[in-house]
């Protein structure tokens, strides 16, 4: 138990060294740094152009964190389902397939148009919701907005901090 202790410690401290050594996942050194920084910070942004990874960095995080912090929540927010869905289906259609061990964590995979959540074995899970009022009654560990720019400050405030 003192090995596995030790390990959880290590990992939490360095998640771009489990991304790569455990899960098997290369990382370009950029993304070490954010996810190392994902992990470490509370409030963390992520402001980039296209195709510099962020919905798969994103989805990336929720994994590494919903593993190596059993009984996470996490709720994806953006301003449709559809883009909220994005991170989960990365999970599903690119992490997995790159990752035996990822798919050996992941107890349930279920990404619909009215229902999309992703279950892990230790009771950590991650689902969506629409950056609007009608999201409320969803409760988190974690809430990550998508496309943060377009989330209106009041529904920020009034409904999707209220997840935690």
């Amino acid at each position: 138990m003192n090995i596995i202790a030790w390990k959880a410690s290590y990992y939490r401290s360095n998640p771009h060294r489990y991304v790569e050594e455990v899960l098997g996942i290369h990382l370009k050194l950029f993304q070490k740094i954010i996810i190392w920084a994902m992990m470490q910070y509370n409030y963390f942004m992520f402001i980039a152009a296209r195709g510099m990874s962020k919905t798969w960095l994103t989805a990336l995080f929720c994994v590494v964190r919903c593993i190596l912090y059993p009984g996470s929540k996490i709720v994806v927010c953006s301003g449709t389902l559809k883009q909220a869905n994005e991170a989960l289906l990365k999970i599903q259609d690119e992490l997995m397939k790159h990752s035996p061990i990822l798919c050996s964590e992941i107890e349930k995979c279920n990404i619909g148009q009215n229902n999309a959540i992703i279950t892990f074995k230790n009771g950590s899970w991650i689902t969506t919701r629409t950056s609007t009022d009608n999201a409320r009654g969803a409760r988190a560990n974690i809430i990550v907005l998508d496309e943060f720019r377009m989330v209106d400050e009041i529904i920020l405030n009034m409904v999707i901090r209220k997840f935690l």
